[in-house]
């Protein structure tokens, strides 16, 4: 990292790393990073360009072959747990970096390296299974095949700033893990977080040039993300963020024929039944709506009870949010976005059970909660991505069902209940990847796979899952007659 001059303090600037070093050159421009916690800038990057974005992809594509070959299954991870090991003794520094760009609370950003500790290590602890291939019997006599499991190629991964460390290291060390080279996107919002994961993997024992880095500017973000995708050495493209960006990417890499494994937004919804432990269920709804300033994809965002219920869950439900921790968002511009759907909301004749659509800085909302929430308003099946939540009664389960299937998206979904036979079938109901019954989304379930569904993306991460994504199959077949 260099230094850049700013008015009254000198700022760290975060460079672009390919080919396993700092790129060098003075053509390259730079920005602002803005910290919402500190109000005001606290660092700067470099801004890659579409020919920069090329350099990267043609650096990994050399670093594919030496990568795949030279270190086995078992070398990859002990490189992971020893990634996993640097997370938890640098923690401190990751939680910093963390509070600093995103303007989480260290509660956030700790759960971020517990969470992420875990999943590495459960990643690597799956690599040699999923990379075995087998060995199917032939039709005929004499011959022998085989099954082998290849990387697929050099990875292009666009991580998001939300939760700068699960999301990112998740992401690496299930691609790492799979043999292929990395571009990693790093997000403009936290390229220190992002770059400090670099720094990790390259101590932990990575070639240097196996992972490039690059960030760029929101204004030139749509150009360099077109070059990488479009580029013949990138072969897979692992996308997580909002669907209308989700949607950009699909369509460009439907027209080069790339695959791409997506993680996008959800509109979560809760459902408390009759005979849920309402205390419970009112804790696990506001936590899972109101969590990192419900910046989270899985955030509850919807919350379906039965009307026998509904006005005991709903005064439990607003003591809860009462006594929330008032935390901030990432910056202004998100926190807009947020305010405007509950300003539509309320200008449409949405009742504020909690709160109204007010701000408490320039980079938060207080929370709320609201219900008469319909089709017409732009939060009924857009994510908010603020500390709200809705509140819909219904007439009982079939109806709750139907609810929560009319979303657009199928992330995931709560359900609080105390009879277990009742929840799985209703959870075999639900147009959703998982169902989490009696918990809420920010609680670990790493040996479980992500399985979006509808605009919530598609393919699978975690575990093994997520190595399997990122590996190929070819058929060896041979004659000895």
């Amino acid at each position: 990292m260099s230094s850049e001059a700013n008015g009254k303090s000198s700022l760290e600037t975060f460079p672009l790393w390919i080919d396993g070093a700092t790129y060098k050159s003075h053509n390259v421009d730079k920005f602002a990073v803005f910290s919402a916690k500190e109000g005001k800038d606290v660092h700067f990057a470099q801004s890659a360009t579409a020919e920069v974005a090329e350099q990267a992809a043609e650096s990994a594509a050399r670093a594919m072959p030496a990568w795949e070959s030279q270190f086995s299954c078992s070398a990859r991870r002990e490189i992971l747990e020893r990634f996993a090991g640097l997370i938890e003794t640098r923690q401190q520094e990751l939680v910093d970096a963390q509070v600093q760009e995103t303007s989480t609370s260290e509660t956030w950003a700790r759960f971020n390296i517990e969470y992420s500790v875990g999943m590495i290590r459960e990643i690597a602890a799956r690599v040699t299974a999923v990379c075995t291939g087998e060995m199917p019997p032939m039709s005929a006599t004499g011959t022998f095949g085989m099954v082998i499991r290849k990387p697929i190629g050099v990875v292009l991964l666009i991580a998001p700033w939300n939760a700068s460390v699960i999301l990112a290291s998740r992401s690496l060390a299930s691609i790492l893990a799979a043999g292929c080279t990395v571009v990693f996107k790093a997000s403009e919002l936290c390229p220190k977080v992002h770059h400090l994961l670099l720094e990790l993997l390259i101590e932990a024992g990575v070639p240097a040039n196996v992972v490039s880095v690059i960030q760029t500017s929101r204004e030139d973000a749509g150009p360099v993300t077109e070059a990488l995708i479009v580029h013949p050495a990138i072969r897979k493209i692992e996308f997580i963020g909002s669907a209308p960006v989700g949607r950009i990417i699909g369509s460009l890499a439907g027209k080069y024929l790339k695959p791409v494994l997506m993680e996008l937004g959800g509109k979560c919804a809760a459902v408390v039944l009759r005979d849920a432990d309402l205390n419970h269920a009112a804790e696990k709804c506001i936590t899972g709506g109101f969590i990192n300033h419900g910046q989270v994809c899985f955030s509850t965002e919807r919350i379906i009870v039965e009307k026998q219920v509904a006005d005991d869950f709903i005064a439990l439900l607003k003591q809860k949010a009462n006594v929330w921790p008032q935390d901030r968002g990432v910056s202004a511009r998100i926190i807009q976005a947020a305010h405007d759907k509950l300003a539509d909301a309320h200008a449409k004749g949405a009742t504020f059970l909690l709160g109204e659509p007010a701000y408490t800085s320039k980079t938060s909302l207080a929370p709320a909660i609201l219900t008469n929430v319909t089709k017409d308003m732009d939060m009924w099946d857009e994510e908010t991505f603020g500390p709200s939540t809705t509140v819909i009664v219904v007439d009982g389960e079939e109806e709750a069902i139907k609810v929560v299937n009319e979303s657009k998206y199928g992330l995931d979904a709560f359900l609080f209940t105390r009879d277990m036979k009742k929840a799985v079938d209703i959870a075999r109901r639900l147009e959703v990847g998982r169902v989490r019954v009696n918990s809420s989304g920010h609680e670990r379930q790493s040996t479980f796979p992500t399985a979006p569904v509808k605009n919530s993306g598609w393919g699978t991460n975690n575990a093994g899952h997520g190595i399997e994504e990122f590996l190929v199959k070819q058929v060896v077949t041979m004659d000895f007659r």
